[in-house]
């Protein structure tokens, strides 16, 4: 599949845009970009128009300018992509912290958004502030004093399970190594917070989808945006964890199906 690069404003951008129908945009999270929908991407562009995005900073395109790191300059791109390419709505589907820039993009430019699908959230609870920095902060360390590997396996392992990057196949670890530099970026990015703000978009279709052995906190934010939500339909899948769309990709895809075809 093709990337695509195009300017917004005078910062290149790259994404992927695959298959035709309705409009599903795919946001990545920590140390990911497009390669991360390796699996969604061949069988959801069957049904729709599939555009996932390289976050601004990401790999392919790092950037020499370290300005711009934010879910909220990364939900402005987004819209800014959006209308560049003359897409008046999409479904948008955000993972980790991916759901983060997601969930900024509807409340600030709700007209773009059709639907949103929240794949453990990266977002938090205000009295979980502290424990949210403490890993980020030694797996700096780690790659500051190059023992870039380590770094990596300990953000990770702490948002995916003990012995995750150990398992990985030879593409994810090559993702993550190519994005480590964004770790420097994201260390002074204020979290997502929930709030009542978040009621705003009590209308709006969302599913809420979280991995049976997801590490804490992810299902405790699951719990608290779905009593947030009521209408919100929640899925666990089991037996999967934090990346939960490369360990079920089909099961995965199939819930993302069945979210769209419900409001089409």
């Amino acid at each position: 599949m093709p990337l695509k690069e195009i300017l917004l404003g005078q910062t290149p951008y790259a994404y992927l845009d695959e298959g035709s129908g309705p409009v599903l945009l795919l946001i990545h999270g920590s140390l990911c970009d497009y390669r991360y929908w390796k699996w969604q991407i061949p069988e959801l562009m069957q049904h729709y128009r599939v555009i996932a995005p390289s976050l601004r900073h990401y790999a392919p395109i790092p950037l020499d300018n370290k300005e711009g790191f934010s879910f909220t300059q990364h939900a402005q791109d987004i819209a800014d992509l959006l209308s560049i390419l003359n897409i008046e709505s999409a479904h948008i589907l955000g993972h980790s912290r991916g759901a983060a820039v997601a969930l900024d993009l509807a409340l600030r430019f709700p007209q773009s958004v059709s639907s949103l699908i929240l794949a453990d959230p990266g977002v938090r609870n205000p009295n979980q502030l502290q424990e949210s920095v403490e890993f980020k902060k030694e797996a700096l360390r780690l790659i500051d004093a190059g023992e870039i590997d380590a770094g990596l396996t300990l953000f990770i392992d702490t948002v995916s399970g003990e012995g995750t990057f150990k398992r990985m196949v030879r593409w994810f670890k090559e993702m993550v190594r190519d994005n480590a530099h964004t770790l420097y970026l994201q260390r002074y990015e204020p979290p997502f917070l929930i709030n009542e703000q978040l009621l705003q978009l009590s209308q709006l279709p969302i599913t809420l989808i979280g991995g049976s052995d997801s590490p804490h906190p992810f299902p405790e934010i699951n719990t608290a945006l779905s009593q947030l939500w009521p209408h919100a339909q929640r899925h666990i899948m089991t037996p999967a964890s934090h990346g939960m769309n490369l360990a079920l990709p089909h099961e995965f895809n199939h819930i993302v199906h069945e979210h769209i075809q419900r409001i089409q």
